[in-house]
């Protein structure tokens, strides 16, 4: 065992853009509901339509695991190595 060497680690990609996706949407659809139920808060549902794509890309990338383009020091990799 070498010390100094982070362990390697399992990725997860996929899993901080579903917990905020999933916090944003689910914050912001209590607001909506609570804030003014006699009018239309228009806007906020937009946000929680956001916080819901953002968390459906997240479930996305967390089933479909590391892609090729995903470079373990940043930027991309199009060759695929």
């Amino acid at each position: 065992m070498s010390y100094g060497q982070a362990a390697p680690r399992k990725k997860r990609p996929g899993i901080w853009l579903m917990l905020i996706g999933g916090l944003l949407a689910v914050g912001f659809a209590i607001f909506a509901l609570l804030a003014s139920p006699d009018s239309s808060p228009g806007p906020l549902w937009i946000v929680v339509g956001w916080g819901v794509l953002v968390f459906l890309y997240g479930l996305y990338r967390a089933v479909k695991g590391p892609s090729s383009l995903d470079h373990r020091r940043g930027g991309t990799d199009a060759n695929g190595r």
